[in-house]
């Protein structure tokens, strides 16, 4: 295996080009169903209500190393129509590479890859001789149970110590898959596959589900990378996936003869059975049930429709995976609509308002918000939001109350006694400058009205100017759209805002000055470590002012597992986001498949996909030491989180967070 793994590395970039005819069968068998099975879209990729289907398809695949992906699908025939989600989700299955160190956007680790001593046991169970190459068969099992990690066998080729088969199993949390592939023994093709079949089933609630899906490959050409003895190149920052799927007019043949000819083995039976069936027309359902079951389904379901060049994505009126709980705020429920228009070169006209409820604090809170994504190859975007955000104390008040800020009722209760609501709008500019850098001008109103009536209300009238700059920012191009991927370098942010006095009565007349670094670190192939820094304080203080800090606020809502660090305080008093002049903040974050549930030997465990370490830390000058400590646990299903606050190095509090995690 030791030769197998540094082979692989080899093998994984040797093929420059190839083209082949793909065959491809897929099988899906409803084999246990309920009346749930209407919402089994809602936990599995698949669409609503599923059917028996059986398709046949013949696609030409050309592949261009590095990243260029072109299917060419000349046929297809089925039983019912296969939609174009199915179809690149079948074609993502043909294009894996098995000596990759990873697999299916690194989310599984392969046996092959570099650290694999790391993750694996590998054990000889067989040598035998055929056609007089000696094949060795090796057994690998997870040293930990995990949803990152396989157990099977690889069938080892020796003295070219290539895979000649493979067989490999995985899971997820509500489903498994068993994928066998056979490698050719063509020396003009020895590294690509001959033939592949995955399975894979799912299962939850009652409903059982299986998609079968079978290929086969007719290589025309294919041509390797030549032996390169000069100093290794950088890598190109233009990571671009070029894939491109024909399917606008594909032919349905129905002719048996034509497939007969194509397969490499026939039709199960069951296949045959439902090949032969036709999508029949609706029937009117006497079942009285069977309306209400529609309403509730459009009522709790995740909404996604598209027309043309137009996409709807509504989070449903009654879905219960938008509620979230967080030890500050309680029970939270979040409503979230998404619609986008998509015109010529890939520009974007999108409008996401969103609408949540805090229980605890009985507060709602809106956001209205728009982007016109004018320039997508440099993220040239406009934005225009309209929102209310946490009522505040003018922080020049309080810093005259003094030793009230000792009192702890004072901190807790909260109440409504001299506060401001507040409200703004928001028109933001973001540009690319050169790749990595990103200038950002906005220009904000913000209005706070106070709770007792017959008190003046203010305002803020501020211009805003910031830089991010990421040296060596990884990238791809999705059409004209560009996206950022990773760096090996921090992120840096600079922003300034200099308030306008004299724009009407009560005008805040201020600076405010933030700077953020962050970054996030891979270790290994399983394990990450990001770290977020930031600080900033108000300069120029003539008029009574608000404390609004753009990378030290509040977050209300429990964020999905994947956020990007997790880097905010959950146990933190709200009043100190409004009070403090100036912070500065620190927050890490390591996270691994399995610290501490690896001591769980039990089945249970692959629920959990990884888990969490927090560390955060604060100081304003009201509040010169606030430490918090935190452990969360995540799934496809669920992410929670415990979280410890200390003042002072003395205990202050302990929360929880949980969020529902199948619609982030």
């Amino acid at each position: 295996m030791h030769l197998v793994i540094a082979n692989a590395t080899a093998y994984e970039n040797a093929v420059a080009s190839y083209e082949t005819e793909v065959y491809v069968k897929g099988y899906t068998a409803v084999q246990k169903k309920n009346i749930l099975i209407h919402f089994s879209n809602l936990i599995f990729p698949v669409e609503s209500n599923p059917k028996e289907t059986v398709f046949e398809m013949v696609s030409n695949f050309r592949y261009d190393a590095p990243n260029n992906y072109r299917h060419n699908i000349e046929a297809m025939n089925s039983n019912r129509p296969v939609r174009t989600a199915k179809q690149k989700e079948v074609l993502s299955f043909i294009n894996m590479n098995i000596y990759s160190p990873t697999i299916y956007n690194k989310g599984i680790i392969m046996p092959v890859a570099r650290e694999a001593f790391r993750y694996y046991n590998f054990s000889l169970e067989n040598v035998e001789d055929t056609a007089g190459i000696r094949i060795y068969t090796i057994r690998f099992t997870p040293k930990q149970w995990s949803q990152k990690l396989l157990d099977g066998h690889l069938y080892i080729v020796d003295g070219s110590w290539t895979i000649d088969r493979a067989e490999m199993n995985g899971h997820s949390t509500l489903s498994e898959f068993t994928l066998r592939m056979r490698f050719s023994r063509d020396r003009r093709y020895f590294l690509l596959p001959e033939e592949a079949n995955l399975k894979v089933r799912f299962h939850a609630v009652g409903n059982k589900l299986a998609n079968y899906y079978h290929a086969t490959y007719r290589y025309k050409s294919v041509t390797w990378i030549e032996e390169n003895n000069e100093p290794p190149q950088r890598k190109p920052l233009d990571q671009t996936r070029y894939f491109s799927l024909s399917s606008d007019t594909i032919p349905v043949i129905h002719d048996m003869a034509y497939w007969q000819a194509k397969r490499n083995t026939g039709l199960t039976p069951d296949e045959l059975q439902v090949y032969h069936l036709t999508p029949q027309q609706p029937v009117t359902n006497t079942n009285n049930f069977t309306p209400y079951l529609k309403i509730t389904e459009r009522l709790t379901n995740t909404m996604n429709l598209d027309y043309k060049t137009t996409r709807v994505k509504y989070s449903g009126l009654l879905n219960p995976f938008q509620l979230g709980y967080s030890g500050n705020n309680g029970f939270t429920y979040h409503q979230r609509l998404r619609i986008s228009k998509t015109f010529d070169r890939d520009r974007q006209l999108r409008f996401r308002p969103e609408l949540g409820y805090l229980f605890k604090r009985r507060q709602l809170f809106f956001k209205l918000a728009g982007d016109w994504e004018y320039l997508p190859e440099r993220q040239g975007i406009l934005s225009l939001t309209a929102a209310n955000d946490n009522p505040s104390y003018p922080a020049g008040v309080i810093q005259r109350i003094g030793q009230q800020l000792q009192d702890s009722s004072f901190l807790t209760t909260e109440n409504l006694h001299n506060k401001f609501r507040h409200y703004y709008i928001e028109l933001r500019n973001n540009i690319e400058l050169a790749n990595g850098l990103k200038l950002a001008a906005g220009l904000s109103f913000h209005r706070r009205i106070p709770a007792e009536k017959n008190k003046h209300a203010f305002h803020d009238f501020t211009p805003a100017v910031g830089l991010t700059y990421t040296p060596r920012q990884y990238y791809w191009m999705d059409g004209y759209r560009k996206e950022y991927l990773y760096s090996r370098y921090p992120t840096f942010s600079i922003e300034v805002v200099q308030a306008i006095p004299g724009t009407g009565r009560n005008a805040g007349n201020y600076g405010r000055v933030e700077a953020d670094m962050h970054q996030s670190i891979r270790i290994g192939l399983s394990q990450r470590f990001n770290y977020h820094l930031s600080g900033g304080g108000y300069f120029n203080r003539k008029a009574l002012y608000f404390a609004d800090f753009r990378y030290f606020t509040r977050h209300y809502f429990p964020e999905s597992w994947n956020d990007s660090f997790g880097g905010v305080f959950y146990q933190l008093p709200g009043i100190h986001y409004n009070i403090s002049d100036s912070y500065a903040q620190c927050h890490l974050m390591f996270e691994s498949p399995l610290l501490l549930f690896q001591l769980i030997k039990t089945r249970h465990v692959r629920y959990v996909v990884s888990e969490h370490l927090y560390f955060s830390q604060l100081w304003t000058p009201d509040l010169p030491c606030y430490t918090e400590l935190g452990y969360g646990v995540g799934s496809d299903l669920f992410n929670a989180g415990l979280f410890a606050g200390f003042e002072r190095g003395h205990y202050h509090s302990i929360g929880v967070k949980f969020t529902l995690e199948l619609f982030h």
